[in-house]
C-alpha cells in the first residue's frame, strides 16, 4: 500500500505504508557532478508525484557487508529489496511518519525528529539495514503520546567517502566526503522536513559507532547542526584522525591497485573517476586507511582526553557545540570492543598476550609501573591461554576506548539547564548463540533501541529494549528521561543485565561498580594519563 504527500516545496511523494507509518524512501538530498565531487544541496524533484516507495541506491561499499553485520549482532533479519549500489546516485535518506488511526500524514503537527548515522569503520554501512528501521520506534513513541519521526540517511564510504591527497585537493576535491554528505543531510532535513509535519527546530542527530564518531565531530562546528545529540558506542576519542603521511600513503596504494602509478596526476584523477564501481571496493588492498583526515573544516583537529575533559575550548580541537547543544546524550556497552576482534585481533592469534605485553611495555617504557598495574589489573601475563588473553584485552579496549571517553565528555560538558547531558551504560547481553553470547556487544544497543529484533526476545529482554526505546523517545521530545549529570557526580541510566532481574536503573552516584563496570581503567589513566593509556591499545592494534 501507498501514501501520497502533497509536500509544500517538494511536491507530490508517494510513500510505503507500513505498520501505522508511511515511510519516504529514497529521497535524494544531494546531487554529484561525480563521485568525488562535494555534495549539492538538492531543493526539488524533477517529477511528481514521485514514487519513494522503495529504498534508493546506498552509496559504494561491499554488499556482503550487511550479513557481516548481522554476524555480530548474532542475529539476521529479512533483507529488504534494495537496488545496487552507486557511486553517484547514494546520496539519499528515508523518513518515517506516524499516521495513527487516520492513515494520513498530517503536516502541520511539527513533530520532533532524530536523524541516524549508521556505523561501519567509515566504510560499510547503510540507511535501508533492516535493525535501523523507525517503524517500530515511531510506533512506540504514537504509543506513548510522544510521536516522533524518524530519519536515516546515507553518505559516502571507503574510497569515495575517505580518500584525500595533496593531489586531489589541489584539483579541488575534498577531504571527507562522508561528513560533508551528512551534513548536506541535515541541512536538507531542517530545510524541508517541516512538509512531512516534523519540527525543524526540534533535530536530534544521533549515530552508532562510527556514525557517533560523527555526532561528536559536529560538535567542533561552530554552525549549530542539532539541537539535541546521541552517540552510542563510538566518540571522537574512538581514534585519531589519520595524518596527511598516512593518507598521501593510502592514495599511493589506491592508484597503484588501479594501475595509474605512471600517469599524470590529471589523467589519474580522470581515471579514478571513472573506473568501474566495483573497482572501487574490490581492487582497493585490505587495510588501506580510508578514515577521517585532518582538514581544518569538518575535522578541525584531533580530540585528546585532556582536550574533552576540559571546560574551556581548545584551539587545536575546539568544541563550540558545548554551547549550542542543548542536549547530549552518551552510551557505552560493557563489551564495545568485542567488534576489534574481528577487526584485526583475531589476527594476532595465537600468541597474543605475549604480542599484548611486548607492544604495552614498550608504549608504557616511560611508565613502567602503569605497564606492570596494566597487565595485572586484567590478568595477563605470558601463560594465559589466547581465547582468555583476547576477552581480558577487548575489555580493556572497550573501557579505554569507549567507558573512558564517555566519562571524559560528562566531565567537560556545561552540565547547565541550558546545556544538559545524560549518560548511560548498556549491561543486555547478545541474548542469541554465538561467539559472544551474554556479553554486551558493539552494535546491540541500537539492535534493542530500534525494536526491530523484539520478536526474538524474551519479555525480559523486550522490557529493557522498550524502557531503552521510551528514554530515547523522551529525549528527541526535549524531556529529561532521567537527571541529567551534575559537575562532579556522574550519575547514569543502566540498561540490564535482565538476566539478573535489572532492566533498566539510575546510579546516582555513578560509581563505576555501581553501574556494573571496572574503575581499573581509570586508575590506569590517573596513573599514566589517558591518552597514554589508550595509546596503548592503539599501538598494539596498529602493530607497534
Amino acid at each position: 500500500m501507498s501514501t501520497t504527500l502533497d509536500h509544500g516545496d517538494l511536491g507530490a511523494l508517494k510513500g510505503a505504508t507500513v505498520n501505522g507509518t508511511v515511510q519516504f524512501r529514497g529521497l535524494q538530498y544531494a546531487t554529484l557532478k561525480n563521485r568525488l565531487a562535494t555534495p549539492e544541496l538538492l531543493t526539488g524533484y524533477d517529477s511528481s508525484p514521485r514514487d519513494a516507495t522503495k529504498y534508493g541506491p546506498p552509496p559504494v561499499s561491499p554488499p556482503s557487508a550487511i550479513q557481516n553485520e548481522f554476524g555480530f549482532i548474532q542475529k539476521p533479519l529479512p533483507l529488504p529489496d534494495v537496488p545496487p549500489h552507486s557511486d553517484t546516485e547514494g546520496l539519499n535518506l528515508n523518513i518515517t511518519v506516524p499516521v495513527g488511526k487516520s492513515g494520513v500524514v498530517d503536516s502541520n503537527l511539527k513533530l520532533p525528529v532524530y536523524v541516524f548515522i549508521h556505523g561501519g569503520g567509515f566504510a560499510v554501512g547503510s540507511s535501508w539495514y533492516p535493525h535501523y528501521n523507525a517503524t517500530p520506534l515511531v510506533n512506540l513513541s504514537v504509543e506513548k503520546g510522544k510521536p516522533i519521526i524518524g530519519v536515516t540517511i546515507n553518505y559516502r564510504l571507503g574510497v569515495t567517502g575517505y580518500m584525500t591527497s595533496k593531489e586531489l585537493r589541489e584539483a579541488g576535491y575534498k577531504a571527507n566526503n562522508g561528513f560533508h554528505d551528512q551534513k548536506t543531510a541535515l541541512k536538507w532535513i531542517k530545510k524541508f522536513i517541516g512538509g512531512f509535519g516534523g519540527n525543524p527546530e526540534e533535530i536530534t542527530v544521533c549515530g552508532e559507532s562510527a556514525g557517533g564518531f560523527a555526532v561528536t565531530m559536529f560538535l567542533s562546528s561552530q554552525e549549530p547542526l542539532m539541537k539535541r545529540c546521541l552517540s552510542t558506542g563510538g566518540a571522537v576519542l574512538l581514534f585519531k584522525p589519520i595524518p596527511s603521511v598516512v593518507t598521501e600513503s593510502a592514495y599511493e596504494s589506491i592508484i597503484q591497485a588501479f594501475g595509474l602509478a605512471d600517469k599524470s596526476p590529471e589523467d589519474r584523477i580522470k581515471s579514478i573517476l571513472s573506473v568501474p564501481v566495483d573497482d572501487l571496493w574490490q581492487k582497493v588492498p585490505l587495510g588501506v586507511p580510508l578514515l577521517p583526515s585532518v582538514d581544518g573544516d569538518t575535522v578541525p583537529g584531533a580530540a585528546t582526553f585532556d582536550i574533552v575533559t576540559s571546560e574551556n575550548d581548545h584551539p587545536e580541537f575546539p568544541l563550540p557545540g558545548r554551547k549550542w547543544c542543548s542536549s547530549f546524550m552518551i552510551g557505552e556497552s560493557k563489551l564495545d570492543a568485542n567488534i576489534l576482534a574481528y577487526m584485526g585481533l583475531d589476527a594476532k592469534n595465537p600468541g597474543i598476550a605475549s604480542k599484548f605485553i611486548e607492544s604495552a611495555n614498550k608504549t608504557l617504557s616511560s611508565h613502567p609501573e602503569a605497564a606492570k598495574t596494566l597487565l595485572s589489573s586484567y590478568d595477563i601475563t605470558e601463560s594465559t591461554n589466547d581465547d582468555e588473553a583476547m576477552l581480558s584485552i577487548l575489555r580493556f579496549a572497550t573501557e579505554i576506548s569507549f567507558y573512558a571517553p564517555a566519562l571524559a565528555f560528562a566531565k567537560g560538558w556545561p552540565c547547565t539547564k541550558e546545556n544538559k547531558f545524560f549518560l548511560y551504560h548498556f549491561n543486555e547481553g547478545i541474548p542469541w548463540e554465538g561467539r559472544f553470547k551474554g556479553e554486551a556487544g558493539h552494535i546491540l544497543d541500537v539492535s534493542f533501541l530500534f525494536q526491530n529484533y523484539n520478536e526474538h526476545m524474551n519479555d525480559a529482554q523486550k522490557a529493557v529494549a522498550r524502557a531503552y526505546g521510551e528514554d530515547f523517545i523522551e529525549f528527541v521530545n526535549g524531556n529529561d528521561p532521567w537527571p541529567p549529570v551534575h559537575k562532579g557526580q556522574l550519575g547514569a541510566r543502566v540498561y540490564g543485565p535482565s538476566g539478573d532481574g535489572i532492566t533498566t536503573k539510575h546510579v546516582a552516584s555513578g560509581k563505576p561498580e555501581e553501574v556494573g563496570r571496572n574503575d581499573r581503567v581509570l586508575k590506569l589513566g590517573e596513573l599514566a594519563g589517558f591518552d597514554t593509556i589508550l595509546e596503548v591499545f592503539q599501538n598494539f592494534m596498529q602493530g607497534r
